[in-house]
């Protein structure tokens, strides 16, 4: 015979529940001014020091030390340089329910990044960094209000640019136009443009030059690929013309980018 108390709880087992780290890093940032941003994964920033601003519907939010930020899938922004900065980040994927959370800044209290964000850095092993990273990402998926989810069923975005973005974000290597995608559909190029605009914030194009350029710079960073290969896979006929877009995105030479990055690490 059990005694039970009303604080006691039983659960069902329930599906297993993950996130997927895509990007992540630690550094220190001198140039941070886009237009228009719009990623698939949710984005989680954490700014050590003061110098940076991003701008959601005319909105300007300074970023503070003192804050985190959690920005939802595919909502579209802008950042803003005013001086260097420290910038702790994390890219990732989450599973349903957070596939219906509005697309709108979620700050948070930064004590517990403070804390967390040194058991990353001096973690002894791979698992325990994963796990510390884990930590930091789950308390503040939990931290999210109830008022910032849609109701059971409903979508953050038309079901149809939905479609568009998934052809979109895997397909990266092939060449395409809006018509084979809105074939793919069901739609008119005009009604899809217009509604891929009203949507999303941005248009195609884009979107996906967001899309490529992100691949881009994580591969650079990440692999050991060279830049031929990175071209290809990101969608252009040649390191020429993927070169160029690159410098003009992101204001550095791939191979500069790269080197970049490596010597920090």
């Amino acid at each position: 015979m059990s005694i039970h108390t009303e604080n006691d709880f039983h659960l069902n087992p329930s599906p297993p529940f993950d996130v997927r780290i895509v990007f992540c890093g630690y550094t220190r940032v001198a140039n941070w001014n886009y237009t228009n941003v719009n990623l698939r994964v949710w984005l989680l920033y954490w700014n050590r020091t003061s110098g940076a601003e991003l701008e959601l519907n005319g909105s300007v939010k300074k970023m503070e030390p003192g804050e985190v930020i959690l920005i939802p899938p595919y909502t579209t922004f802008s950042t803003r340089l005013r001086e260097p900065f420290l910038h702790f980040y994390i890219h990732f994927e989450a599973k349903a329910p957070f596939d219906r959370v509005k697309r709108e800044f979620l700050c948070f209290p930064a004590s517990h990044a403070a804390k967390v964000l040194p058991r990353i850095l001096k973690a002894r092993d791979e698992v325990s960094r994963a796990l510390a990273f884990r930590l930091l990402i789950y308390e503040y998926l939990l931290r999210i209000p109830g008022s910032a989810f849609l109701p059971p069923g409903e979508s953050v975005l038309d079901p149809r640019i939905l479609r568009a973005l998934d052809i979109m974000n895997h397909e990266l290597a092939l060449t395409r136009d809006n018509r084979g995608i809105c074939k793919r559909i069901g739609m008119s190029l005009n009604n899809f443009y217009r509604l891929f605009l009203a949507e999303t914030g941005t248009t195609p194009k884009h979107y996906l030059l967001n899309q490529r350029m992100e691949s881009a710079r994580r591969l650079l960073i990440d692999s050991e690929k060279t830049i031929d290969e990175i071209a290809f896979e990101t969608g252009y006929a040649d390191r020429y013309h993927f070169s160029k877009a690159f410098k003009s995105f992101y204001a550095c030479p791939p191979v500069a980018y790269r080197g970049m990055y490596r010597r920090k690490s």
